[in-house]
């Protein structure tokens, strides 16, 4: 149970990532839109493949849970 939540939560977190790499610059405070700038294509990769391997455990904690 525990396990499922802690993966819910990391899952949640690099969703959040991806969101703020595809979020335009104009919709995004400044301090925020300028860290991002640089970093947008590698915050999308890694956003993604972060939750696409929590997401596989998270399925697997389930399934054999």
């Amino acid at each position: 149970m525990m396990l499922s939540l802690v993966l819910g939560i990391a899952l949640g977190f690099s969703l959040m990532i991806v969101a703020v790499a595809l979020t335009p610059a104009r919709a995004m405070r400044r301090s925020v839109a300028v860290i991002v700038e640089d970093r947008r294509e590698t915050l999308l990769y890694a956003g993604v493949a972060a939750a696409i391997s929590i997401g596989l455990g998270l399925g697997i904690t389930l399934v054999l849970s």
